[in-house]
């Protein structure tokens, strides 16, 4: 049995008490873990700047209009900035709160249709590997976008199941609210599930009872009041930068470099899960084509492929299909602590050895170099002796705990928690420096590009984004090969740079 095997619940309490465990080492990491650009910071700026200007229709950083997303995730930002401040804490809890939530769909839709064991594993599956340790935290609408993917294709299954319209109409409000948080995405991603779900298993004439007109009508009646104010206040610039550029662009061009190739997502899926990526080919070899199964699988393949074919793109993209993934490798027969043990090893040998010798990697990004080049003031001796004693204490729980997995992902979590907040602090902990000196003065800055919104967002106040300079103006930006202006440079630090034009 699963549970034999794993050992992690011999009753139930020990599960809960990890979870306890789990939720206290994420709440540090948000609240001391700076804020990473450009993603968080635009998130986490534009709230706040929806807050302070009270328009909570335009989503605006720094002077310029960006609509990369629709605004629910923006309005429940600024609700929490509102109640718990300009912080990073409180511009990452929503999401935290959102992964919190999905994780109770799934052990709940696992307990139902599979075993309680299954619904075990899968909440530990998914607390602990690589993509989620690191998303699960972030200040990013992708937690909002899978709860609500998830809710909107459980409730498809529930209906397919029970026959009852209340689970048909909670699809449809799921799928309008995805529409809402992340645009067409979330409804090409439900629907498209739910159509090859329905081809795949020959019941294409269900159908008939889905596709019901007032719910289809409610769903994109649910972001209509937003686009068209929106339209109202930016006209065809809207429909430019949500739907040409954010939207069709990143499937037909490379966006920002994030460029791959058709098979770019396979060795990501590998590494997301470690350290329970030795699990994914026994879950397909081993699966049984049930209509639960192939329901699951299908909601994995469809963003799959469809990401496999977009231009642009970035590991995150197919979290989407994570959910179900997680509830076919609960099902595996094959679990063994040794593998995930080994794994984590692997990991926390690499937290270990990574800032020692990534100073001798030749790196062409002049940013990059400088960053790393400050790395021994950030990854200094106490972090090389808390990564050693996490090391050992790993090996050890392995040896006199044998079977037990929960010490093993407890230790993993708290190291990965405590790499993050080390690395952000040297690829972020200037811009947050700098933002903090800035809010308590009234010095101003400008700069060169948006990937630095979380400035402001420090600041708690807007630095226009400009490319024509006056005499004395002030601009931080990357270090870059060379400056187009003659300037002299005011602080530099960590591959920033802060310089005033002559």
């Amino acid at each position: 049995m699963i549970k034999e095997t794993l050992r992690f619940t011999p009753e139930r309490k020990t599960f809960y008490i990890f979870i306890i465990v789990y939720i206290f080492i994420s709440l540090l990491g948000m609240y001391f873990t700076p804020l990473f650009d450009e993603d968080e910071g635009f998130f986490a700026e534009a709230s706040r700047q929806m807050l302070a200007s009270g328009d909570f229709v335009t989503i605006n950083v720094n002077g310029e209009e960006r609509y990369d997303k629709p605004a629910l995730f923006f309005w429940i930002n600024a609700l929490s900035l509102k109640l718990f401040g300009i912080n990073e804490f409180a511009v990452r809890l929503p999401s935290f709160i959102f992964f919190i939530l999905t994780l109770i769909l799934l052990f709940n839709f696992s307990k139902k249709y599979f075993q309680t064991s299954n619904a075990y594993i899968s909440v530990i599956i998914m607390t602990c590997i690589v993509q989620f340790q690191v998303l699960a935290r972030a200040a990013v609408s992708d937690n909002l976008l899978n709860l609500l993917v998830a809710s909107a294709l459980f409730s498809f299954y529930n209906f397919e199941q029970n026959n009852q319209q209340r689970s048909l109409f909670a699809m449809y409000t799921f799928a309008g609210l995805g529409l809402l948080t992340k645009g067409p995405i979330a409804f090409i991603t439900i629907f498209g599930v739910i159509l090859f779900y329905l081809f795949f298993t020959q019941n294409l004439k269900s159908l008939r009872r889905l596709l019901h007109p007032l719910y289809l009508l409610w769903t994109f009646l649910i972001p209509l009041p937003w686009f068209y104010m929106a339209y109202k206040k930016s006209g065809e610039f809207l429909f430019y930068d949500f739907l040409i550029k954010h939207n069709i662009g990143r499937f037909t061009n490379t966006m920002e470099s994030h460029g791959g190739y058709f098979w770019y997502y396979i060795p990501v899926l590998f590494l997301a899960f470690l350290p329970f990526g030795h699990l994914i080919i026994p879950a397909f070899k081993n699966i049984r084509f049930n209509k639960k199964n192939i329901f699951l699988a299908t909601w994995f393949l469809v963003p799959l492929i469809l990401f496999s074919f977009s231009k642009t793109q970035l590991p995150h993209y197919i979290s989407i299909g994570y959910l179900p993934i997680i509830i076919l490798l609960a099902q595996t027969k094959n679990f063994k602590i040794a593998p995930v043990f080994f794994q984590i090893l692997i990991l926390l040998g690499l937290f270990f050895t990574a800032p020692i010798f990534i100073k001798f990697v030749t790196i062409d990004d002049v940013f990059a170099k400088y960053m790393l080049a400050s790395s021994s003031t950030i990854f200094d001796k106490y972090y090389f002796v808390t990564m050693a004693f996490l090391f050992i204490l790993c090996i050890a729980a392995f040896l006199f705990l044998k079977d037990r997995i929960i010490p093993l992902i407890s230790i993993f979590c708290l190291a990965t928690t405590f790499f993050i907040f080390k690395f952000a602090l040297l690829q972020q902990g200037f811009v947050k420096e700098t933002g903090l000196k800035l809010r308590k003065t009234n010095e101003t800055v400008l700069m060169k590009d948006h990937y630095n919104p979380s400035l402001s967002f420090y600041a708690q106040r807007v630095f226009n984004i400009s490319n024509e300079f006056k005499k004395g103006n002030k601009i931080f930006q990357k270090i870059e090969k060379k400056f187009p202006l003659k300037s002299t440079i005011i602080e530099t630090k960590n591959g920033y740079i802060i310089i005033e034009t002559k």
